[in-house]
């Protein structure tokens, strides 16, 4: 997730060097909830953070646990340069990190960690962490597409009403990616008297629902609450889009690498907004969305099954190690996807790609002419958002005939 020197002045990291109003002088915002959202990555160290008063932000700049807090994480590097900008930050820098909850149940396929930041102005920032880069995690996402609550969505719901009454002043949620969900989630099914006191719930780049869930009675009465904002070309932030209102960040760099937090573009003290996402990113939305739409709960369930049993097929419990060990992993997730119907296997191979360029974006797909393995050929997401793929028709039927393995 991290950002060249040459682009800080219109990014997270240029917007904390620059900007020293306290949040009593200017209230907080949108890109005040994104830096705010981004503080749940961190796997914040010691017990004093696990309690009702924390430990100030500036205090847990500690160079002896940074490897500590961001293990496992997206961009290690980039975490510790936001963190060093948030510890100097005349903004933030007196943010207390408290109410520190970090949740990790493979059975129940479960990824949830959320802390509470108290705010020096007053109030509270309740943070739920995105998704990491466990399997795990990410098959919870997926779930969301056929399941009213997933077993994160019930523990920020749980959060918020613990934390409520141990804070005092106005309640905001947030977070990025799949906790830009949980933030909307508990916002809209938490009891009412929890509710009179949220100020706001931002959502950045966050699943959207399914239509069961936004047509509840709690999310059409709350839904003035919600702020989201998606990048140009947002993938992630628009599956399973149906009623949200949303505004489009412009980011510095393209295609899904635009889910990064530190891309989007900040002009002064607010993001540089665009009219509408990319032609491509619309193309892929619509697809995945009608494409998940036109199953029952039934075929929906069996689809994520399919896809995480090719992705468990490697063997490994997080991407990162997927693209390690690829020399065996690779094999044995083709493996898997040889033995499915071509049909499914189409499906199931553009949903895998999606997730291999959301998790692992500088991944390249190797070469191995000297295993006996079925031919592949992953979607081109990059020629997709730029126009140059004639028809999704004429891309299924590739993918539903792969090339047979060249002899000799």
């Amino acid at each position: 997730m991290g950002a060249n020197a040459s682009q800080d002045e219109k990014n997270l990291f240029g917007y904390l060097a620059r900007e020293f109003e306290t949040l009593d002088e200017r209230p907080l915002a949108e890109v005040d909830s994104l830096v705010l959202a981004c503080l749940s990555y961190y796997r914040w160290p010691g017990e004093e953070v696990r309690g009702r008063d924390g430990v100030t932000v500036r205090e847990l700049f500690r160079a002896e646990c940074f490897d500590e807090m961001t293990r496992g994480l997206w961009d290690p590097e980039g975490l510790v340069r936001l963190l060093t900008a948030v510890a100097a930050s005349p903004r933030f820098r007196d943010v207390r990190v408290c109410c520190y909850v970090d949740d990790f149940d493979e059975t129940a396929e479960k990824q949830f960690s959320a802390c509470t930041l108290r705010l020096p102005s007053g109030g509270a920032y309740l943070s739920f962490r995105g998704t990491d880069n466990t399997v795990v995690g990410w098959k919870e996402d997926f779930n969301m597409a056929f399941e009213t609550g997933v077993p994160s969505q019930y523990a920020a719901i749980s959060y918020l009403e613990l934390v409520e009454p141990l804070v005092e002043g106005p309640i905001y949620l947030g977070g990025h990616s799949k906790g830009g969900n949980l933030a909307v989630c508990a916002t809209a099914r938490c009891p009412g008297r929890v509710a009179a006191r949220i100020a706001r719930a931002f959502s950045h780049d966050g699943p959207g629902f399914t239509e069961e869930a936004l047509s509840d009675a709690g999310w059409l009465d709350r839904a003035h609450l919600v702020s989201k904002t998606v990048p140009r070309s947002s993938v992630i932030g628009m599956l399973f889009e149906r009623q949200e209102d949303y505004a489009v960040v412009e980011s510095s760099t393209s295609g899904l690498m635009q889910h990064n937090p530190f891309s989007w573009v900040v002009e002064g003290t607010d993001f540089s907004y665009a009219e509408g996402i990319g032609r491509g990113a619309s193309f892929v939305d619509k697809t995945l969305n009608e494409w998940i739409a036109s199953m029952t709960h039934e075929e929906r369930a069996g689809f994520v099954d399919t896809l995480f049993s090719v992705i468990g097929a490697g063997g490994k419990d997080t991407f990162g190690e997927l693209g390690e060990n690829w020399q065996t992993t690779v094999p044995a997730m083709l493996r898997e996807l040889g033995k499915l119907e071509p049909e499914e296997r189409a499906n199931i191979t553009r949903a895998l790609a999606l997730l291999v360029r959301t998790v692992m974006p500088d991944f390249e797909l190797p070469q191995m002419p000297e295993l006996e393995l079925p031919q592949f050929e992953l979607p081109d997401f990059a020629a997709l958002e730029q126009g140059r793929m004639t028809s999704l028709e004429e891309r299924m039927a590739q993918l539903s005939n792969p090339t047979p393995p060249s002899e000799g």
